[in-house]
């Protein structure tokens, strides 16, 4: 691959793809297409390759990178009506790899219904006959042929591409003894693919007590969640490298090793500001790019095609900043209207994040003890030499049922008649089948409704609009050693919008996740909140805590039906998972892009990205990113 030095250089070479982003999906994508000499591939991307960055590649660092706009976008929600007006900082990487730079390294895995519930659109993966004529003609799977059958083919067409992307690496035996790994089922990992897994070689007090607690609690590990059928606590596999305990991410698993390759070129340092079409044509056709260098703008031309692999974010911006989109927003700053999708940046999810904060028990090591200069340096020789100790730790999550958690607080199952109590919401009636989809998931006793995640330190909900703030308070104000349980949201109701607010491209679009407009996502999490406090009083977990999980980190208080709600519109977060701005599936049904992820009204543009997931998913999104986009590589090289 060829880092080309100068706009000039870059401009002057003839392209068949061009490619806008060079993060997880768009370098995915490159390696991929770049396989075959016969195209060139060109990559642009606005930030610096930081491959050799001790930032980057050190696992326990990933916050020092947020916030900072050599790694960081710095994105900000705007106030959020249905939260007192907070705003939440979304870090996304901006960097070669993406957000696979800066993320806390979890290889988690959507499950097999949250991808059969895509089932509108099951030529994603490519069916066989007579499944593959089911595409984007608007009728309902359930007209066409058995749902049982649908949810068996389209897990099973995008398994391959999991496997495609991941290198298992299995536990060594200083693993086996610290921890469980018996759920693991290795015929579901791959074996050769870029990106390298696996368990971490550190395991402080509180992981090792991790999934005996809820073992005690009943909710022990039902299988290897890779299969997206099992839930239950379990030791989670992370993306680093074993051999040096480094982070495994797009940048150095799919760009590094192909820098060989003469007809791959990443131009970095460059920001994409438009797509160019020829609309002379009744479909638009795309032609290449815009980006500019240092303010000044440069055009590069594609034979084939342009793929827009921005994020969910700078996607729908770059389509808006192009002519799709509103007429009326695109009217309104000045821009000419080249096909109308009022989907474009609509369909915003996210999983909202819910900390809740205790006292560490005296003696436990926690993110806080690395203020300590002696223990900070002891701790980095031990990394750098030996790739162990707490800078190579991870830390662990849950698969919990909304079934399992009512169960846990004596509630009894959750009904279909405590769900429906729930309005769907004056501006949500049109979405009711996809809110069906979703109601029916989240009363599914094996579907996980809440990740349940602990991290070993202070999180300070006051200061979510400041990420590295949140995840690093000031000694001053918070001088011992503490302990955060977290509630993740899995599949959420509420829906935001990305938007563009100017025809600059360097003004971040409006972001509005609209957290919390639909009641039942206050309902579900807030359980969820009762819930961990329960968690944090459960043996042995609760050893390792002050007072039995009973003394709370500053701020935090006991959390009871009468003001946990109140408490959640104050704390709430994000697990920095958006999706679904172009969101896959027919026009008429919101949709931005088809079943092979082209844009609507355009010939030869595709979004490949979290953008196009027109449901969110559960756990962590990079493994289905990966996925997706090995996925889309095989969709374009078909057709070249």
């Amino acid at each position: 691959m060829t880092s080309t030095g100068t706009p000039a250089s870059f401009v002057a070479i003839s392209y068949d793809y061009l490619i806008a982003g060079g993060g997880t999906a768009g370098l995915t994508l490159a390696a991929r297409l770049s396989e075959d000499s016969r195209v060139t591939v060109g990559v642009i991307e606005a930030g610096l390759d930081r491959t050799e960055d001790p930032n980057v590649l050190t696992p326990g660092f990933a916050p020092v990178m947020w916030e900072n706009p050599e790694y960081d976008w710095i994105f900000k929600t705007t106030p959020q009506k249905h939260g007192n007006d907070r705003i939440v900082a979304h870090p996304r990487g901006k960097q070669l790899g993406g957000s696979s730079a800066i993320n806390f390294d979890y290889w988690t895995h959507a499950s097999q219904r949250d991808i059969d519930d895509w089932y509108g659109f099951p030529t994603c993966f490519t069916l066989p006959t007579p499944l593959a004529l089911i595409s984007n003609d608007g009728l309902d799977y359930k007209e066409r042929i058995s749902p049982l059958i649908i949810k068996k083919e389209t897990f099973s067409y995008l398994l391959p591409y999991y496997l495609k992307s991941e290198t298992y690496n299995p536990p060594p035996a200083t693993v086996v003894e610290q921890v469980d790994t018996s759920f693991i089922e290795p015929s579901v990992h791959g074996r050769q693919g870029p990106v390298k897994d696996s368990f971490p070689p550190y395991y402080d007090n509180f992981y090792k007590a991790w999934e005996p607690t809820y073992q005690n609690l009943g909710l022990g590990p039902t299988g290897d969640p890779k299969d997206g059928l099992a839930i239950g606590a379990y030791t989670t596999l992370l993306t680093i490298e074993p051999k040096n305990a480094s982070r495994s991410y797009a940048a150095n698993a799919y760009y590094k090793p192909n820098a060989a390759r003469s007809n791959l070129h990443v131009l970095t340092g460059a920001l994409v500001t438009k797509v160019e079409f020829d609309s002379s044509k009744e479909t638009l056709v795309a032609t290449g790019l815009t980006f500019t260098v240092d303010g000044k703008k440069h055009k590069v031309s594609a034979k084939r095609e342009v793929i827009l692999s921005a994020g969910a974010f700078q996607s729908p911006q770059l389509l808006e900043l192009s002519g799709i989109g509103s007429p009326e927003l695109l009217g309104s700053l000045g821009i000419d209207v080249l096909y109308s999708n009022l989907a474009v940046g609509e369909n915003l999810q996210d999983h909202i994040l819910l900390p809740i904060g205790f006292e560490a028990a005296a003696g436990e090591t926690t993110f806080e003890s690395l203020r300590n200069e002696s223990y900070f340096l002891q701790a980095l020789g031990e990394y750098t030499t030996n790739h162990t100790g707490p800078l190579a730790a991870g830390t662990s999550n849950a698969y919990v049922s909304f079934t399992q958690i009512l169960n846990a607080l004596t509630k009894g199952p959750a009904s279909p008649s405590v769900i429906k109590s729930e309005d769907l919401g004056p501006d949500q009636k049109h979405h009711r089948e996809v809110y069906e989809l979703t109601i029916q998931k989240l009363l599914h006793p094996r579907e996980a409704a809440i990740q349940e995640v602990y991290l070993p330190g202070a999180l300070v909900p006051p200061l979510v609009a400041n990420a590295s703030a949140l995840f690093s308070p000031s000694p001053i104000d918070f001088p011992g050693n503490y302990f955060s349980l977290l509630a993740i949201l899995e599949h959420p109701f509420s829906r935001g919008s990305v938007h563009i607010t100017s025809s600059d491209a360097t003004v971040h679009p409006s972001v509005d996740p609209n957290y919390l407009s639909h009641p039942l996502d206050l309902y579900v999490v807030s359980q969820a909140m009762l819930h961990l406090q329960q968690v944090a009083r459960t043996e042995p977990l609760s050893t390792h805590l002050k007072g039995n999980g009973k003394v709370f980190q500053p701020g935090y208080y006991e959390l009871n039906e009468e003001n946990v709600e109140a408490f959640v519109r104050n704390s709430f977060s994000s697990e920095y998972h958006p999706m679904g701005t172009c969101a896959m599936g027919p026009k008429h049904k919101g949709g931005v892009v088809d079943e092979k992820l082209r844009v609507h009204g355009t010939q030869n543009l595709r979004v490949v990205d979290a953008s196009v997931f027109p449901l969110q998913v559960r756990g962590n999104l990079a493994s289905l990113v990966y996925a997706v986009a090995e996925r889309a590589a095989d969709f374009i090289k078909s057709e070249g």
